[in-house]
């Protein structure tokens, strides 16, 4: 028996005749092939779309919606220029009909929205979308004040495209795009725009509009620098001021000083002799250099990175090691962060510090070790949780940190950093697994790469690379992570400036990290330190403070160990072999490079018990140091931290009355903030130290380096 379907189109009707002996449900073959049935009847459905036109902003939403008739079934599908939920590029849309523009407008401006019926894929509607560019926010201008004559500026705020353009006091400048919340422009300022002038972003048509006004001030070129903000700008850019050096930033300006220092020579360490052992040598040298030598922009820069990228004694102990080690980090602190990346990866001291030396290939089922590739990320360069530009946090819909990567990509990484072992001893032959040795780099012992395809961070990592072509693969994958720039932005400000930076100050510093370029300095390239160290030392959050007007509280950071103990040398005349400094700084909780863990001395983030406020050095603040503190200012004051380091308070003691003492001690120490009560304390102590104006000063000099008024700097 065989069953034949009759469709009756006018009656919709389905009929069935039986007929022959085969079974139910035999499909016939041939030209006798019945039509696909369709589903219920479609030819009433229908779709409307509304609003049927729209104009949406980049980066904005709108909302649409879909009816459905002649069908009880209103399910449709959304898509963006055909496509299925659309995509970056031409915006996207939930099933809800929730569309969101894209973050730049593309070539059209004009999508179609569509709505399908999930009935009939025939049945759809459309809407017509019109996109134009964001209005853009502009909410801070740096820096501030503008001297006349050349210069650049790092725009902050929102809405930025890459057509945005700056006008300066009516000025069209030339600008350049950095990223939707930062612009960079340079233009010359002229002497009859001496005084307030007004700063907008626009952006084109299509929406072609304008932000607010945000003013800033130009100053003459010939302003000279007082000497409270040349004090203050070599606390932070320095180990210390001096009067010569005081004297020079007041005179000459702080972008004549960069310039200098970026220009100076780099300070050197010899190299150890092979009856040497330990690192004492090493630490005495850097002591002889923070105290004497002229770059020290490049030595602060290179001391900041020592505790981000953390070497310690406990397990490296090698001369040759350390010396090594620092010699990288030094060379590189006024180049760029890039190179920083991969010469300190390279060195056998981080190597043997943390596991990437004799890291070879796993066997099948095991994993490579994963202590570098976890730290590198976690405390050198990304941090663990996704970063806004700004430095805050990002988070889900229920408020929880998005995590920066997965234990995934620490595994994948782990095998990328395989094969490296010791550089070859002179005369030997290399090996899988070279001996213990620090004089040079390390190599590659490629059988024992894992070059497997990876996947890292969201990238591919081709399978067939080297150890080195591998290495500077992954690298390149975390220097062009977004988190780099703020995460190296914060860390930098945290060591040189204040203990609190603002979002803002973060995010124009990580600007600069991005394009390379801050005003007249850097080379235009991503990661440039010059360019970084510039807007770090010149925003005006840093200079918050030069004058007595813009003090602010929370500005600031409790003196490290290491940093305090130079100023107080540098200022007075030294003479030093290094010796002492080492012991007096483990006192205080900073022994130079024996840090406890690869977490450096203290962390990035410490709240101050009973604040709301960042401290990091009052993590190694504690009854016992903060004595250690109090008596090293006694022992440098009333005799000399070691035979071979000596200072000379002869321009105190020479200065005259008490009063004149007084006031040296608060220009180079307080930079002008002595009160009136603290001046009248040290006074009635020099009196009770009797006569001797030596005595007097000494009795000055204690407490005034003692107070908290100088262990802080402001």
């Amino acid at each position: 028996m065989s069953v034949k379907r009759i469709w009756s189109a006018q009656a919709g009707i389905l009929v069935l005749l039986l007929s022959g002996c085969a079974g139910v449900g035999t499909k016939s073959s041939g030209s006798g092939a019945l039509p696909t049935l369709p589903p219920d009847n479609t030819t009433s459905i229908s779709v409307t779309v509304t609003p049927a036109t729209a104009t949406v902003r980049a980066g904005a939403n709108a909302s649409f919606a879909a009816a459905i008739s002649g069908s009880t079934n209103t399910s449709v599908t959304w898509s963006v220029n055909s496509v299925n939920g659309g995509n970056a590029t031409m915006g996207t849309i939930d099933a809800n009909g929730m569309y969101t523009a894209p973050a730049s407008l593309p070539t059209p401006t004009t999508v179609t929205i569509t709505a399908t019926s999930a009935v009939d894929t025939t049945k759809k509607a459309t809407s017509s979308v019109s996109l134009q560019n964001p209005i853009p926010v502009l909410t801070s201008v740096s820096p501030s004040p503008i001297t006349a004559g050349a210069f650049s500026l790092t725009l902050t705020g929102s809405g930025f495209v890459p057509s945005s353009t700056v006008t300066f006091s009516g000025q069209t400048l030339t600008t350049t795009y950095v990223s939707p919340t930062q612009l960079q422009a340079t233009g010359t300022a002229t002497t009859s725009q001496i005084g307030i002038v007004n700063i907008i972003v626009s952006n084109p048509d299509p929406g072609g509009a304008s932000s607010s006004t945000v003013t800033a001030e130009v100053i003459s070129a010939a302003q000279p620098i007082s000497q409270v903000a040349a004090v203050r700008f070599l606390e932070q850019s320095t180990f210390g001021p001096t009067p010569t050096l005081v004297n020079q930033v007041a005179a000459s300006g702080f972008d004549d000083f960069l310039e200098e220092q970026f220009a100076a020579p780099a300070s050197t360490y010899p190299t150890p002799a092979a009856t040497d052992s330990g690192v004492t040598k090493v630490q005495n040298q850097f002591f002889i250099n923070a105290v004497n030598d002229n770059d020290q922009l490049r030595q602060r820069v290179a001391f900041a990175l020592n505790e981000i990228w953390v070497v310690s004694q406990n397990k490296v102990s090698d001369p040759t090691g350390y010396t090594n080690y620092m010699a990288a980090l030094t060379k590189d602190a006024l180049g760029n962060y890039y190179d920083v990346m991969t010469d300190v990866t390279l060195t056998p001291a981080m190597g043997h510090y943390l596991d990437m030396v004799n890291n070879g290939k796993p066997a099948t089922g095991q994993h490579a070790n994963e202590n570098y590739a976890r730290e590198l990320m976690q405390l050198f360069t990304l941090g663990l949780n996704q970063l806004n530009l700004d430095g805050t946090t990002q988070v889900d819909g229920s408020g929880n940190p998005l995590p920066t990567y997965t234990q995934n990509d620490v595994m994948s990484l782990g095998r990328s950093f395989t094969g490296w072992t010791y550089p070859t001893e002179p005369g030997a032959s290399l090996a899988r697994y070279n001996p213990e040795n620090y004089g040079g780099n390390m190599v590659p012992f490629e059988s024992n790469h894992d070059s497997g395809a990876k996947t890292f961070l969201g990238q591919s990592v081709p399978a067939g690379q080297s150890a080195e072509q591998e290495l500077a693969t992954v690298l390149t994958i975390i220097f062009n992570h977004p988190n780099m720039p703020p995460f190296v932005a914060q860390q930098l400000i945290e060591k040189l400036v204040t203990s609190n930076p603002s979002p803002g100050y973060v995010s124009r510093v990580a600007g600069a990290f991005t394009s390379g370029t801050f005003e007249t300095f850097g080379s235009g390239k991503r990661g440039d330190m010059q360019a970084t160290i510039a807007a770090i030392l010149l925003d005006p959050e840093a200079r918050r403070g030069d004058t007595a007007s813009s003090v602010n509280a929370i500005d600031g950071k409790l003196r490290e160990p290491v940093v305090m103990m130079v100023s107080v040398a540098r200022l007075f005349n030294p003479t030093t072999d290094g010796t002492g400094f080492t012991g007096w700084s483990g006192n205080m909780g900073q022994g130079l490079f024996n840090s406890g863990s690869v977490f450096n001395f203290f962390p990035p983030q410490n709240l101050i018990a009973g604040t709301t406020l960042n401290g990091p050095e009052f993590a190694i603040y504690n009854t016992n140091t903060a004595l250690a503190r109090v008596n090293f200012v006694n022992t440098i004051v009333n005799g000399s931290i070691s035979s071979g380091t000596k200072v000379d308070f002869t321009p105190v003691i020479n200065a005259g009355s008490q009063d004149a003492m007084a006031n040296w001690l608060n220009n180079y120490l307080l930079h002008g903030t002595m009160s009136t009560e603290m001046k009248t304390d040290v006074e009635t102590a020099m009196t009770a130290a009797g006569t001797s104006t030596k005595n007097q000063a000494k009795a000055a000099l204690y407490l005034v380096i003692s107070s908290s008024q100088y262990q802080v700097q402001r």
